[in-house]
């Protein structure tokens, strides 16, 4: 069984590809609803209990129109619920069989999910010479210049790498990226800067991670995505608010034969195990990147930002680094320079 929560706006595409008789499509999409759920390979048997209990709490459960003769042994569906509604079903659902008890803890971290803060813009800097974004290109007089100005107009997230990682990018030395970074971080710990912004060093070397930190650096974003013990124990050691990143493989690969069975349930997967592993090192004080761009193609990307409530269940703050990305130009057809985002 696999759950993905759905944008609302998207309810008349969902219904129409699961196929329901029309005259109940028409009346699902006019009912107003707070929670939309895509539900996956559930039992017959689950199915149809879901459908009479989603329907007593005023809501409902969408199946194909051939459900009702019973001929498979699973379908899929979409439900369809306010917030009042679904509290109700999951308490139904919880004491129920054939897999409903865990339908109903599945539901219940979307209904818990907390309504996202206001949005905080993370400026980039990127101390590198191939960085797909020339403009973006800083060696450390101009990254100081562009820190200062940063901070003049009020930026307070400022993320810098002396590493690329875009698609088929080479990992480096991490001898040539601190060399790189020296003077940025002599400069922001001698003048206080992390007194007026909070800086992210974005980095897969774990001693890169360490000559940032003790330099007053407070956020890790490890875009390897915690794959190294030496990263994990840096982690521990200096306490860093950790970003936690979706991707596959290395960049120099990640864009080539990129597929998913299922790319919700997939990263679910991914973010529930390194969570557990990051907790079991005493990290909590994570922000989850869903990887715009990263082992993705343009209908992966774009689904991941009209379904983005889906990833409020992990209760984290969530990151999408979209700017300048390929996807951008796909669908605007505008060049690097003009896909600020």
């Amino acid at each position: 069984m696999i759950v993905k929560r759905l944008n609302p706006d998207a309810l008349k595409n969902a219904l129409q590809k699961i196929g329901p008789e029309k005259i109940a499509q028409n009346h699902m999409h006019q009912k107003g609803v707070s929670f939309v759920f895509e539900i996956q390979h559930l039992p017959l048997s689950a199915v149809l209990i879901l459908k009479q209990e989603a329907i007593s709490v005023g809501g409902d459960f969408a199946t194909p129109r051939d459900c009702i003769l019973a001929k498979e042994p699973f379908y899929d569906g979409v439900l369809i619920v306010s917030a009042k509604q679904l509290e109700r079903l999951i308490v139904k659902c919880h004491s129920q069989p054939f897999g409903l008890k865990h339908l109903a803890q599945e539901l219940k971290s979307h209904l818990k999910a907390k309504k996202p803060n206001a949005p905080q813009i993370m400026a980039i800097l990127n101390l590198t010479p191939d960085s797909f974004y020339e403009k973006s290109r800083f060696d450390s007089k101009k990254a100081l210049e562009e820190i200062y100005q940063l901070l003049e107009k009020g930026i307070t997230l400022i993320d810098i790498g002396a590493a690329s990682s875009r698609p088929q990018s080479e990992i480096i030395d991490p001898k040539i990226e601190q060399d790189r970074l020296k003077e940025i971080l002599l400069e922001i710990k001698s003048q206080k800067l992390y007194q007026c912004a909070k800086f992210s060093i974005d980095t897969y070397h774990a001693t890169t991670a360490q000559m940032a930190l003790e330099h007053c650096f407070s956020i890790l974003n490890d875009v390897s995505g915690f794959n190294s013990a030496a990263m994990l124990e840096v982690a521990r050691d200096y306490k860093p608010t950790c970003i936690l990143m979706h991707a596959q493989k290395t960049p120099k690969d990640m864009q080539e034969n990129v597929f998913y069975h299922n790319l919700f349930d997939e990263m679910d997967r991914f973010f529930k195990e390194k969570l557990e592993v990051l907790e079991k090192y005493a990290l909590q004080d994570i922000i989850l990147d869903i990887g715009f761009g990263f082992a993705k193609l343009k209908e992966h990307n774009l689904a991941l930002i009209k379904h983005l409530s889906h990833f409020l269940k992990f209760k984290k703050p969530l990151l999408v680094g979209a700017s300048r990305k390929n996807t951008i130009g796909l669908i605007t057809g505008r060049e690097v320079q003009d896909r600020l985002a």
